[in-house]
Order: C-alpha cells, then sequence, then structure tokens
C-alpha cells in the first residue's frame, strides 16, 4: 500500500471509532464462559451490534445479517421495552410485582415489536438469537441448582438452627442487615463474584433473619449491596478485569485507583446501617420456625460452598457438588427422608420434594428472564446500542463532558441489557478512544465503565441479581402476608449500590479523581489505536 495511503487512513483512524481490541490482554472466565482477548472482545463486540473496525470496513470472510428495521426509525426499538417497564412499575405500585405477574407485560412488550418490525421474520429471527445467548444458559442453570440448595438447607433445619443461635446471643433484628452486608461483602470479594455471592447467602441470611424479624426489604438490600462490593473490588472479579483490561491498565492498579470510591460509599452504607441498629426498631420474632440447634451441621454445606467459590470453581458446578454433599449429609443425619428429596403422587400425577419444590421456585424469574433476554435480541439486531453510541459523541466536548457520556452510557445501556460484563466489553474500546481524546487516565475510564455496572445492576427491578433474592425468599414469606415486598418497593433499600453510584456522578461533575495522562501515555496510546485500526484496514485488503 503507497505510504500517503496509509497515512491518510491511520489518519481517519483517529477519530472515535471503535478499536480492534490488543493483543495484550489475557484471558478469564465470566459466567462459566472461557474469554481469551483480544477474540473475546471481538467476538462479544460483534455480538452486541458493536464493530470494533474502523467505520466502513467489514471483517475478512464476515456476513453481515440483515438489520431489524422497525416502522418510525430507530427510536421505535425503545417502545417495546417502555411498554414492558410501564406494566412492571404498575404491579409494583399496586405491590403486585411478582415474576410471574412479569410474564404478560415482556409478551406486551415484544407483541408490539412484531407489529412495528417492518419483516416479522427479522424480529422473531432476532429475538431467538437473544434467547440462545449462552449466558441465559448459566443463568438458568445456576438459578435452578440454587433453588434446590435453598430448599434442602431450609427443610434440614439450618434456619432453626441460626434463629436459635440469634436468640440465644440476644441478637437485635435491627442490627441484622449490618451483619448481613458486612457478611455479604467479605464473602463476595474473596470470590469476586456477585451473582455466585447472593446464590449462596440468600437462601441462610434472608429466612433467618426474616424469622428474627428483621425488614425484608432492608435485609435483601444488604445482602445486594455486599454482593456488589466484590464485583467492583476483587481483582478475580470478571467486572474488574474487563474494565481493567478493555482500557489498557493492569488490575491491581485499577483496583488501587478505585478504593478511594468504594470506601466512601462503604462509610456512608456502615453509617446507615449502625444508624438502623441503634435507633430502629428492634423487630418481633416472626412465628414458623422453631428455634433448636440440630439443622446447625447442615452449615457445612454452604462452609462448603463457600470454600469452592474461593477456590475459583465455578459457581454452577461449586452448587452442583455442595448440593449433592447436602442431601447425602442430610439423608445420613436423618433431617432428610427418602420422602422429602422426592415424591411422587400416581393418583394426582405430581412430584414434590426438594429438588422438584426447589427449581419450581425459580420458574416465575427463569420465564421472565427468557423473554427479556429475546427482547435484548431485538436491541443487538436492530443495531440499537451502536446508535446510542453515536448520537453520545455529540455530547463530548470537554473532560467533564465525556465522562458524563461514557457514565451515562453505561449506565443507560445496563439498564437496557440487564448484562454488567456484555456492556463493559462491547463500551470498552469506545470509552477507551473517547477517553484518549481528553487524556483521561486509563484507570478513570474503567473505573467509570465498572461502577455503571456494579450500582445500578443492584436495583433495577428486572436485573438477575434483583430477581434472585425474592425468588429464594418466597418460599418464606408466603404465610407472612407481606406488604410492598417486591421488586420495585427495594430499589431506595440498595443503599451501597445507589451511594456508589452518587459518589462517581460527584467524581465526574466536580472532577474528584480525574487523572489525566502524561503527554508520553498519551502518545504512545493513540499510536496503539492508530496502529490497531491501521492493522485492519491491512487485514481486509489482504482478505
Amino acid at each position: 500500500m503507497p505510504r500517503s495511503v496509509r497515512t491518510a487512513r491511520t489518519r481517519i483512524s483517529t477519530t472515535l471509532q471503535p478499536p480492534r481490541p490488543t493483543v495484550r490482554c489475557p484471558s478469564l472466565t465470566v459466567h462459566g464462559i472461557a474469554l481469551t482477548f483480544p477474540r473475546t472482545l471481538l467476538a462479544v463486540s460483534k455480538f452486541w451490534s458493536i464493530s470494533p473496525l474502523v467505520e466502513g470496513e467489514v471483517m475478512p470472510g464476515q456476513v453481515t445479517p440483515p438489520r431489524l428495521q422497525l416502522w418510525g426509525g430507530m427510536p421505535m426499538l425503545f417502545v417495546p421495552f417502555l411498554v414492558m417497564l410501564a406494566g412492571i412499575l404498575v404491579l409494583g405500585f399496586k405491590g403486585l410485582a411478582l415474576p410471574e405477574a412479569f410474564w404478560p407485560m415482556v409478551l406486551a412488550g415484544l407483541f408490539v415489536g412484531l407489529l412495528l418490525a417492518k419483516s416479522r421474520q427479522a424480529y422473531v429471527d432476532a429475538l431467538i438469537q437473544g434467547i440462545a445467548s449462552p449466558m441465559l444458559a448459566v443463568i438458568l442453570l445456576a438459578w435452578f441448582l440454587a433453588g434446590v440448595f435453598g430448599k434442602l438447607l431450609n427443610e434440614t433445619g439450618v434456619i432453626d438452627g441460626l434463629v436459635w443461635v440469634a436468640a440465644a446471643i440476644g441478637l437485635s433484628a435491627a442490627w441484622v442487615p449490618l451483619l448481613a452486608f458486612v457478611a455479604t461483602a467479605i464473602l463476595s470479594i474473596s470470590t469476586g463474584t456477585s451473582i455466585g455471592t447472593i446464590l449462596a447467602v440468600t437462601p441462610i441470611l434472608f429466612p433467618a433473619g426474616f424469622s428474627i424479624g428483621a425488614d425484608p426489604l432492608f435485609l435483601v438490600g444488604a445482602i445486594l449491596g455486599g454482593a456488589f462490593i466484590g464485583d467492583n473490588l476483587a481483582p478475580v472479579s470478571d467486572t474488574t478485569i474487563v474494565s481493567a483490561y478493555s482500557q489498557g491498565v493492569d488490575v491491581p492498579t485499577a483496583v488501587r485507583s478505585r478504593l478511594k470510591y468504594a470506601a466512601v460509599a462503604a462509610v456512608v452504607t456502615l453509617a446507615g446501617y449502625v444508624a438502623v441498629g441503634l435507633f430502629g426498631p428492634a423487630g418481633e420474632s416472626r412465628g414458623g420456625v422453631e428455634a433448636t440447634p440440630g439443622g446447625l451441621i447442615m452449615l457445612l454445606a454452604p462452609l462448603l460452598l463457600m470454600v469452592l467459590m474461593i477456590l475459583r470453581w465455578h459457581f454452577v458446578s461449586a452448587l452442583l457438588v455442595s448440593t449433592a454433599f447436602g442431601l447425602v449429609l442430610g439423608l445420613a443425619t436423618g433431617l432428610l427422608g427418602w420422602g422429602d428429596v422426592l415424591t411422587v403422587d400416581g393418583e394426582t400425577f405430581t412430584a414434590s420434594g426438594v429438588i422438584v419444590d426447589g427449581m419450581m421456585g425459580f420458574v416465575g424469574i427463569a420465564v421472565f428472564t427468557i423473554f427479556l433476554m429475546g427482547m435484548i435480541g431485538t436491541f443487538q439486531a436492530g443495531g440499537l446500542i451502536d446508535w446510542l453510541v453515536e448520537k453520545s459523541q455529540r455530547i463530548a466536548k470537554g473532560p467533564r463532558s465525556a465522562e458524563v457520556t461514557m457514565y451515562g452510557l453505561a449506565l443507560g445501556i445496563n439498564v437496557l441489557t440487564t448484562a454488567g460484563t456484555p456492556t463493559m466489553v462491547m463500551l470498552g474500546p469506545y470509552v477507551r478512544r473517547l477517553g484518549n481524546s481528553f487524556k483521561i487516565a486509563p484507570w478513570r475510564r474503567g473505573n467509570l465503565l465498572d461502577a455503571a455496572s456494579t450500582t445500578i445492576l443492584g436495583f433495577v427491578p428486572y436485573s438477575v441479581a434483583v430477581l434472585i433474592p425474592f425468588a429464594l425468599a418466597a418460599d418464606t414469606v408466603k404465610d407472612a402476608n407481606l406488604q410492598n415486598f417486591d421488586p420495585v418497593h427495594l430499589v431506595p433499600y440498595v443503599v451501597y449500590c445507589w451511594a456508589l453510584m452518587l459518589v462517581f456522578w460527584v467524581a465526574v461533575l466536580t472532577g474528584w479523581g480525574r487523572d489525566r495522562m502524561t503527554d508520553e501515555a498519551y502518545d504512545e496510546e493513540r499510536k496503539i489505536l492508530a496502529d490497531e485500526a491501521d492493522d485492519s484496514v491491512t487485514a481486509e485488503e489482504r482478505g
């Protein structure tokens, strides 16, 4: 290629186009799916309709599927989502926001989308592609296993034993949210997974705390907040790794740079829970639990689960092994009978037991999530994320407005997709180029990406993390006749996630912690980004 042409293309490549992922990144596992950089950034970016190439380029051999188009243009892709969200909010305000009640809402949204689609076939293909996501398969498998695990602990008397311990030491219900927050935070930082932590601790902490008399929404909020601390800070967390390497910074540097933000949010949260403990109502023990220590031996099962997760087992395999161990232990100690494991009624042709009932407890959120992923598939096929990125570029006029763009866009896409790590993967190249243009330090950019995913997903009513505790708590609260115990009314109770999100907004608007790149670092990264885009041009010509 003539040098003049290469030089011209290099100039073009320095515009705010998503770069080709760097080859310097290592591999990791996200929700059980092996990810090797840069191929994963390339593949996931392609899957989420974010092209990592210079505008107008096509990868060698790439087959570009027809884009899904709706009557009225790109903004109409929001309409099905807004229909679903409006229905969920109405249910929430009426105190009826059950996962099963979400089914008609998401179906109504999908039906509206079908009516708006120019091609019904393209719309259905997009739905199927979204539902076929490997991430959904892992989530569903983990949910059903967690349902069995939670039911097992409930049936074998673990909760009774914990209530007995609380009564023996005189623990007030007002202090339970604080203890739940601290315990969950320790586990999540050790394991680096928010979802795995929620699945592990909710079957233990929620029934025990609820039986003592703790406020159920405060309790769920404490568990969620503690779980997302690990996602934000743990060096082994998938969100930490992706947010760091997508910006070309090492993990230790990224973690050190975000400690001050997390510390402020944690202090605010702890102060709130201490105030509740000191001045809040003590709560009254709820009936239905016999406080006996016999089931405490079954704590060996969740202990095994936590150890396996700390040892970096995937939480699906850890849940499978821990559940099998718990079943054997329950049968061996006499806390569980064979009829408790499985009972089949030939007359009514129904099955029940720990395994069946545990899995059935997650059917509500599983069905909703399947259709929600289908809706997300329409966003991908319709190019909605590309469109949002393009529009957001017009806002960035300086370092502050660039950070507002990065953080606001990441928060918005998390609301649409409820998928933290994929959001960071697809926005990483764009954020890197935009931040480099204004000499924003790589670790600062990574912190904004990570904070967006580890804050708002803690209280969006239809996110995976929020729905899990309500599914696991359903058996505990079914006879309590609770008012407003649903994902919509939970929103203000996830104190840590709100605190961290607001801390970062303050940091963005005031410039607190906004480190700038040195001229040398800026030039070096600029050259890397230009070379990556230029390599893409060369690869196209060779193809």
